[in-house]
């Protein structure tokens, strides 16, 4: 048998180095969980998230926004 603790080591490594890799959630994730891209952007804001989560988070928030702010005008 080789050396069990370089192979248990070598698989976390690559466990670990796939984990870093995950897709940005959308836009359209965040227009439906307003409250997770509220505290997305609000880590954008103050340098604690980065990357293209953001732009989608920022983008679904003003959306609703500005829905919510027609809705408010046209009286319904």
């Amino acid at each position: 048998m080789r050396n069990p603790s370089l192979a248990g080591a070598l698989t976390m490594v690559s466990l670990l180095a796939a984990c870093g890799k995950a897709e940005p959630r959308g836009t359209q994730y965040f227009a439906a969980h307003l409250d997770e891209a509220r505290e997305v952007v609000a880590g954008c804001s103050n340098g604690s998230v980065r990357g293209d989560e953001c732009t989608n988070a920022d983008l679904a928030v003003q959306e609703a926004d500005a829905k919510e702010r027609f809705r408010k005008f046209r009286g319904k």
